[in-house]
């Protein structure tokens, strides 16, 4: 899903559509920091979706925190950048 959203987004960006790119990357982050939240309240539906798409299931939490820490950092880089070229920063 974050691999369709980031060419959503994109194409968004290369056709001038700024503010919905600037909208479909806030989902982006919003969507990450929820399933964080949920793999926190409930490991079992972590692990889980881990076994379903082939990972190792024995992986802690930790490690999705951190992808997750680093990557809302560079999509909340991106969504300022294209806040100001959607004039929402003007």
């Amino acid at each position: 899903m974050d691999f369709m959203l980031a060419a959503i987004a994109a194409f968004c960006y290369f056709v001038g559509k700024y503010n919905w790119a600037f909208w479909i990357v806030i989902f982006a982050i919003a969507s990450g920091l929820l399933a964080v939240v949920r793999s926190i309240a409930d490991p079992t539906w972590y692990m889980s979706k881990r076994m379903n798409a082939g990972l190792e299931p024995g992986a802690g939490l930790s490690g999705l925190i951190i992808v997750k820490i680093i990557t809302t950092g560079i999509l909340g880089a991106v969504a300022w950048w294209l806040a100001r070229l959607a004039g929402y920063l003007s």
